[in-house]
């Protein structure tokens, strides 16, 4: 069993998330709002290590009134955050971050001094059918929200770990930079996942486009197989 993963991205029309110098403010304070209403309404909100070493957001639903705060996880295989990242230093929330057997001993050691909880899940790298199903069993986690970047999409779609996708569309062109999906690609569209449109909505600002797919799971087709 797993959660319910749910990936949540802005990004320009050329389908960019970030740009060559890893700017990725892309959303107008409705969409942030929206943003914040989901991370509300999940348990647990999910991001890799680039994120928190661009951007070093807080993980808070701190634009809406929340209940609580849902668990903060971040995925990073070599322990490359820096202790001054807000998901440590900012006690709000809990944070899990999930590491590999190959991340530095000392690093591992220094994060679990600053009373951060620390999961080993993997050899090289994180394997996150396994990070989901521990996140259900032991934390009672059933909405997961996958806030990027490029990396963990690419790796949890790969996999078959995403139910739902949605897509800001705002008004900017990168022409570089981190593109929503960052792997290696499939040959055709025959390979990847097929996704069923169930809303499209112009964002109160009038420039912005919200799509809202989800995945059938039969349609599904790993890599390799």
């Amino acid at each position: 069993m797993r959660p319910y993963v749910i990936i949540v991205s802005a990004m320009s029309i050329d389908g960019r998330i970030a740009s060559k110098i890893g700017y990725s403010r892309l959303s107008c304070p409705f969409d942030l709002k929206r943003l914040h209403e989901v991370r509300a309404s999940v348990d647990a909100i999910m991001v890799g290590a680039n994120t928190i070493i661009n951007d070093d957001p807080a993980l808070t639903p701190r634009y809406v009134k929340a209940d609580r705060n849902p668990i903060r996880v971040v995925i990073d295989g070599r322990l490359r955050i820096p202790i001054t990242a807000r998901v440590i230093t900012n006690k709000e929330a809990p944070t899990i971050i999930v590491t590999t057997e190959s991340a530095p001993a000392n690093k591992l050691a220094e994060i679990k001094g600053l009373g951060v909880e620390v999961w080993v899940v993997g050899k090289e790298r994180v394997d996150l059918g396994k990070t989901l199903e521990r996140l259900y069993t032991e934390r009672g986690v059933r909405r997961v929200l996958v806030e990027g970047g490029g990396h963990l999409n690419w790796q949890l779609i790969k996999e078959g770990l995403v139910d739902e996708v949605r897509l800001t569309v705002s008004p900017y062109v990168f022409g570089s930079g981190t593109s929503f999906l960052e792997g290696e690609g499939y040959p055709t569209t025959s390979e990847g996942p097929r996704l069923r449109l169930v809303s499209v909505r112009v964002c109160e600002c009038g420039n912005e486009v919200v799509l809202d797919y989800v995945v059938d799971r039969e349609g599904i087709i790993k890599m390799g197989e």
